[in-house]
């Protein structure tokens, strides 16, 4: 098999399971682990993967996630938009959720006008913004924080006795952020106990709304938390890719340009 035959069917595999590993490729294609490498080596120049222990991913493949406070500050302008545009969407006397993220942050920050809220977290960070901004007397909403084993790095509650609460929780709209969003592998989440979590609030809510930046739009985590048109609303800073639009369209998601 020449080299650029077996390139093409190591991206091929790399598309279909986002990961390849050099063992795999070796027995799957006949030739020696040196090879392999020496293949995913040319290809990683060519910036179509990156190469990991063991094998490859897909450069967009969200395998980690750096801690929240390391997050913050990465596409701010875009965050701060899509932020904004959210607050827009919450009505008077709603029951509204955050889930955990930077991006959900920026509605905290942005809250103001509205009357009668009822607001429940389980991040810290959004926890205690919300709690300054009532200090200041921005707003005198009810807040509740779902309690539970602190993620000290991503700033969250974990841990059954946090889901027990939300299980007695109706919750009119809830804003969640992911990692990465396609049509094809869904919402994802490299954090399994914050996908179960965020899955278990789509479930507790009426209304769903994704806010996310572009660099979200066709990316894809380690964790698939649910799909794609398990979302009412998307909120992004840029168009949906032009092929999207039917998928998006069957599946009932409008989507929202902030």
């Amino acid at each position: 098999m020449l080299q650029v035959e077996r390139m093409s069917l190591i991206l091929a595999e790399l598309n279909a399971n986002g990961r390849v590993m050099v063992n795999g490729l070796a027995e799957q294609l006949e030739v020696s682990k040196v090879t392999i490498r020496r293949d995913l080596e040319l290809l990683s120049q060519d910036n179509k993967l990156l190469i990991v222990h063991g094998g490859a991913i897909k450069p967009n493949f969200r395998l980690y996630e750096a801690p929240f406070n390391q997050r913050h500050d990465i596409n701010i302008e875009e965050k701060i938009q899509v932020g904004k545009k959210a607050v827009d969407c919450i009505q008077d006397n709603d029951v509204i959720a955050f889930g955990v993220g930077t991006t959900t942050l920026q509605i905290a920050k942005h809250v103001q006008n509205k009357h009668n809220l009822t607001i429940i977290v389980s991040c810290v960070s959004i926890l205690n913004q919300l709690i300054e901004r009532k200090k200041a007397g921005v707003f005198s909403e009810k807040i509740i924080f779902l309690g539970g084993e602190i993620d000290t790095d991503q700033m969250f509650a974990t841990g059954s006795m946090m889901l027990d609460m939300l299980d007695r929780l109706y919750i009119d709209k809830v804003f969640i952020g992911a990692s990465g969003y396609s049509i094809v592998n869904g919402i994802t989440t490299y954090n399994i106990e914050e996908g179960n979590f965020l899955k278990r609030l789509i479930n507790r809510s009426r209304e769903v709304y994704l806010v996310i930046d572009h660099t979200k739009i066709e990316a894809k985590s380690l964790f698939k938390y649910t799909e794609f048109n398990d979302v009412d609303y998307i909120i992004c800073d840029s168009n949906p890719p032009t092929d999207w639009k039917k998928p998006l369209e069957n599946g009932k998601v409008q989507w929202i340009k902030a």
